[in-house]
C-alpha cells in the first residue's frame, strides 16, 4: 500500500504523521504557498511544514490538470487518503489510484456535507458530532462509509476547539481503517438518512442580529472563533465579541426585562460577564474586541467604555 497523503490545514497534520508512521507515507499533497496575514512573504501550510519535518516528497500544483497528474503518477501510489486538501478531485485524477481513495470528514455523514462541518455542528446546535471515513465519490461528500467514530458535545465548544477535538481523534481512526484496507477487511456501508449541507464561512454570516434567540447568538459567537469573530456596532464602531459565557443549554434562560429592545446592553454581573437583550432571553457574553484595539476581558472593556451598559448594540 502505497499512500498519496492529500491535505493543508492544521487539522490534517495528526493524521499524516500517524499514518506515516503506521504505513509509511509515499509523498504529500497539499495547497501552494500563500501570502501570509503580514506582508506578501508567501506562507507554507501546515501540512507542508509537517511533510518536510517527515523528509516526504511535498506536491503543490495549482490545480490537477495532466502535468499534475503526470508527476503525481511517477510516484506510483495506489491508496489517497484526503482531509481537508480543499480542491475536489475529478475522474481522471481519481483513476491514478488502483486501491482505495478515502475522504476524512468532520462529521456524521450525510449531516453537514460541505466546506464548514465543524462549525455547522456548533451553529446547527447538534449535542452530537463526529467523523466520517468515506470513499470519494463523484459527488461531495457523498461515497459509502468505511467508519465513523461518534462524539458528545457540551455545548461550549468553539470552532477552534472542536477542531482541536477532531485532529486528535481522526489520526486513530484513519490508522484502524487503512489497516482494514491493508489487511482485505474494510467493509463500506452505504450513506442512510436525512443529508444536510453546510456552506462556506464568510465575514458576512459572522454579523450578529440581536433579534435573533440568546441561544442562536451563543452558538453563532462561538462557531465564528477563530475566524472571522462574531461582531456588532457600538457608537459606530466595529466590536468583536469573542466569547459567552455558560453552555448553551444555559444561553436565554433569564427573560429580558419587559420594554427593552433587542441588542440593548442590560447589565454586568461578577463571574458572569454582561447581559445582552436578545429575541428571547439574555445573552451573557465575557470577551470582546472594538475595532483596531485588544481583545480584553468583559471587566478590562466596561473600565475603558463606561457608557456601554444601557447602550444598544447592532
Amino acid at each position: 500500500m502505497r499512500i498519496l497523503f492529500a491535505g493543508t490545514p492544521e487539522i490534517a497534520v495528526p493524521t499524516l504523521r500517524a499514518l506515516h508512521q503506521a504505513f509509511g507515507v509515499c509523498a504529500v499533497l497539499t495547497n501552494p504557498d500563500r501570502p501570509g496575514t503580514r506582508g506578501n512573504a508567501l506562507v507554507p501550510s501546515p501540512v507542508k511544514v509537517a511533510a518536510l519535518e517527515l523528509g516526504l516528497p511535498v506536491l503543490q500544483p495549482e490545480h490537477l490538470k495532466s502535468e499534475a497528474r503526470d508527476l503525481i503518477s511517477s510516484y506510483g501510489c495506489d491508496t489517497l487518503v484526503c482531509f481537508a486538501y480543499g480542491k475536489l478531485f475529478g475522474p481522471k485524477f481519481l483513476s491514478l489510484f488502483s486501491g482505495e481513495t478515502l475522504n476524512i470528514h468532520p462529521s456524521l455523514l450525510p449531516l453537514l456535507r460541505g466546506s464548514s462541518p465543524i462549525q455547522g455542528a456548533i451553529l446547527n446546535q447538534f449535542f452530537k458530532t463526529g467523523i466520517s471515513i468515506q470513499r470519494i465519490a463523484s459527488q461531495m461528500d457523498c461515497g459509502d462509509i468505511a467508519a465513523t467514530e461518534a462524539f458528545d458535545l457540551v455545548g461550549n465548544e468553539t470552532t477552534q476547539s472542536l477542531t482541536d477535538i477532531v485532529k486528535k481523534k481522526a489520526a486513530p481512526l484513519a490508522v484502524e481503517t487503512l489497516q482494514k484496507v491493508k489487511d482485505g477487511t474494510v467493509s463500506f456501508t452505504p450513506q442512510n438518512g436525512e443529508s444536510s449541507y453546510t456552506q462556506m464561512v464568510t465575514k458576512e454570516m459572522a454579523v450578529i442580529d440581536w433579534s435573533l434567540p440568546a441561544k442562536e447568538i451563543h452558538a453563532l459567537i462561538r462557531a465564528m472563533l477563530p475566524w472571522p469573530k462574531a461582531t456588532t456596532r457600538f457608537k459606530g464602531q466595529s466590536l468583536l465579541i469573542t466569547s459567552v459565557q455558560g453552555i448553551l443549554s444555559d444561553a436565554g434562560l433569564e427573560e429580558v426585562p419587559s420594554s427593552v429592545v433587542a441588542g440593548t446592553v442590560v447589565k454586568s454581573q461578577k463571574g458572569k460577564g454582561i447581559a445582552i437583550a436578545t429575541g428571547s432571553g439574555l445573552l451573557w457574553v465575557d470577551r470582546m474586541q472594538l475595532e483596531k484595539r485588544k481583545e480584553m476581558d468583559w471587566q478590562s472593556f466596561l473600565n475603558g467604555n463606561r457608557d456601554f451598559i444601557a447602550s444598544k448594540l447592532g
